[in-house]
């Protein structure tokens, strides 16, 4: 009888939601100061290992990106945060992955004035 009542519980865990990858896409930001709109192109090297999520993010013409901090998946809604030489203070990014797509906000302060943008992710394949 026990071992049917793992069977639930096992078939959760073979599901559960995995971030791992490479994200490519862009972050669309309403620029306060001027006006016009920021499409930014960005790529992210996510990895996770049970409930660990590690990698970084940042443009796709960049080397290297900016490390990934506090990163949370709960259910199918990532939380993470950047930290980087333009911004003041941690960008804060909240995601939902739906299949091989992320797409959510992030919000922080640029150069002491506070931005939002909308970001759109999705799984780059396998090679």
């Amino acid at each position: 009888m026990n071992k049917l009542l793992l069977l639930p519980c096992l078939a959760a865990a073979l599901m559960a939601a995995d971030v791992s990858g490479t994200w490519k896409g862009n972050v669309v930001v309403d620029d306060p100061t001027s006006g016009s709109v920021v499409d930014t192109q960005v790529r992210a090297e996510l990895r996770q290992k049970a409930d660990t999520i590690t990698g970084v993010i940042g443009r796709q013409e960049d080397q290297t990106g900016e490390s990934v901090q506090n990163a949370r998946l709960d259910g199918k809604r990532l939380t993470f945060e950047v930290s980087s030489t333009e911004a003041n203070g941690s960008i804060k990014f909240a995601l939902t992955l739906d299949g091989d797509h992320l797409e959510g906000e992030m919000s922080g302060t640029m150069d002491g004035t506070p931005i939002a943008g909308k970001v759109h992710l999705k799984r780059a394949p396998l090679n």
